[in-house]
């Protein structure tokens, strides 16, 4: 059971503190390979608190760095079933897409793929931890004119 006030969703997150010069703040958490073999994905709030860092089964032949706004589009996408979006960095594209089923990112780089899936309870701690690494990120206004 998970502790009080806590989702079983939100408990199948792990989250650490800063460490200095490597991020601002971490998350793991455990998805499926299409073998069913468990993979944790680490996400990454970087230490200039502006970039997020993704790196799915902990590969970092995976690894995408993903902007605020970027970052903005996957929480959405991860809170609203029937979407897709697509994310690239030089060499490395991440696809997450949000079905009934559940949650899967595939990231390819150098010809090689790799799809994780998230169904449930980690589908729903999925949108939680992404809300809440886009809720770090700062958040640019327009000056009053």
């Amino acid at each position: 059971m998970p502790p009080r006030g806590r989702s079983p969703a939100d408990s199948l997150i792990v989250r650490h503190g800063p460490i200095y010069n490597h991020f601002a703040h971490r998350w793991c958490l455990k998805a499926q390979l299409p073998d069913g073999t468990p993979a944790t994905t680490i996400f990454d709030l970087a230490p200039d608190l502006r970039t997020a860092l993704i790196h799915p089964a902990a590969i970092p032949t995976y690894s995408i760095a993903l902007t605020t706004s970027d970052t903005h589009r996957l929480a959405d996408l991860y809170r609203k079933p029937s979407q897709t979006a697509t994310f690239t960095n030089p060499g490395v594209t991440l696809t997450a897409a949000h079905t009934p089923d559940g949650i899967t990112m595939t990231s390819t780089a150098r010809h090689q793929q790799l799809t994780l899936t998230y169904r449930h309870s980690t589908a729903a701690a999925l949108a939680t931890l992404t809300a809440e690494l886009r809720d770090m990120l700062p958040t640019h206004h327009k000056a009053a004119s």
